[in-house]
């Protein structure tokens, strides 16, 4: 990967945690729009990498990432429109998820 499409992919990660990291800082229940600005965030990553993917790009290193996007996504989505309540562990299970893929890509700075 080139290095300006992997520092805009490594934005959009840094974009998603730093959502993530805003409600998990708050007690449940967040509010209906920082949760959307969690999912918005979620979703921008992945249609960056759908998008590679329809340039061309199969690489199975795409594949991997494409694949953990979807993840954080449905994660994330099944806590913003949660049936049955705040469900902290999901954004928690996403958050790690996304800083895994951070880390495995050299952004280093997920943990936090």
């Amino acid at each position: 990967m080139s290095a300006a499409p992997q520092e805009e992919e490594g934005q959009a990660r840094q974009r998603s945690l730093r959502a993530l990291d805003r409600l998990l800082a708050v007690s449940p229940p967040c509010t209906a729009q920082e949760a959307m600005e969690a999912m918005r965030c979620a979703t921008a990553l992945r249609n960056l990498l759908v998008a590679r993917r329809r340039a061309g790009d199969a690489s199975p290193a795409l594949e991997a990432r494409l694949a953990c996007a979807n993840g954080v996504v449905s994660l994330t989505w099944s806590d913003v429109v949660p049936v049955s309540g705040f469900r902290r562990e999901r954004l928690e299970k996403a958050r790690a998820a996304l800083a895994a893929l951070d880390r495995d890509a050299g952004g280093g700075s997920a943990d936090g």
